[in-house]
């Protein structure tokens, strides 16, 4: 019984201290990919599910991370900031995340679009002391372009970069309310065929449709990798909850149409990661080469 207890004290220990060092510290995730529509060599930096966490005072750790980098624009795939605890200020989720974008936007073009956490704040007004109104407005203020189903042409690289904020029913209603390709339309219309078309969707639970609805390269997050990720079976639950989800962290192809899931900068509720670090994704888009995504 001794040597038991032993065996899952041991155990416990080198999780925690698996997980201690996968929350402290940011792995950087580098892909390429091209297309014939590109017209300029563009580097993007992927940043999702940040939950008002800060890497060093101010994110300094992250900032560097990012600036060894050196991308030409920041894209951020929502839950910048934490809107969870029910009952506890989201202030201070909401000041770290308008300093990062503050600092950020000294350096580089920031393009946001919402997740779950900043919509709820829109949702469920009673339940927070920061309205929802100011939090986006302090966002932009502090230099974010927030795509709110909305998009925007860079001419310089042929690239249109859309975002989906989708309503409260798609993430509390699975089943009641499936995201299809005519769904996406009806929140972003057609997608311009001249121009690559990126595609800024938090949950990535959808990523056949946004693939079917002509997104070229398509960056989600959400799933924090799915906690734990484990070989070969990738992450072990969604925040649904389902085990083992499809679409946990990674690159996918679907249809020709790329599709990148980022593990993710922070957590929320449960601090908790194990043998999934924190997230940097930076993405080299390259003119004029085959579409296929490809480690760096």
């Amino acid at each position: 019984m001794r040597f038991i207890s032993f065996l899952f004290g041991l155990f416990a220990s080198f999780f925690a201290g698996v997980s201690v060092s996968d929350i402290h510290n940011i792995k950087l995730r580098h892909y390429v990919c091209g297309s014939e529509k590109i017209r300029k060599d563009l580097r993007v930096a992927v940043l999702s599910d940040l939950h008002g966490r800060s890497f060093g005072k101010d994110n300094r750790g992250l900032i560097a991370a990012i600036d060894r980098s050196r991308p030409d624009m920041i894209l951020m795939c929502g839950d910048i900031m934490t809107a969870k605890d029910i009952g506890h200020s989201i202030k201070g989720s909401v000041d770290v995340a308008e300093k990062l974008i503050t600092r950020l936007s000294d350096k580089y073009p920031v393009y946001f679009v919402l997740g779950n956490h900043e919509s709820r704040v829109g949702w469920m007004p009673w339940l927070y002391d920061f309205g929802y109104e100011d939090m986006i407005e302090r966002f932009r203020n502090a230099g974010a372009r927030i795509l709110d189903n909305e998009s925007i042409r860079i001419e310089e690289f042929g690239v249109r970069i859309y975002g989906l904020a989708l309503s409260r029913e798609y993430y509390t209603g699975v089943g009641k309310h499936a995201v299809d390709r005519e769904v996406v339309r009806s929140y972003l219309g057609e997608a311009d065929r001249e121009y690559f078309s990126i595609l800024l969707a938090h949950d990535p639970v959808h990523l056949q449709s946004y693939a079917a609805w002509g997104a070229d390269m398509c960056f989600s997050g959400h799933y924090h990798g799915g906690i734990m990720r484990l070989p070969v079976l990738g992450g072990v639950i969604s925040p649904k909850p389902e085990l083992f989800p499809k679409y946990s962290g990674g690159s996918y192809s679907l249809g020709g149409r790329r599709q990148i899931v980022s593990c993710g900068l922070g957590s929320h509720s449960i601090p908790l990661r194990i043998f999934n670090p924190a997230e940097l994704v930076i993405v080299d888009l390259l003119e004029d080469r085959d579409g296929n995504i490809r480690k760096a």
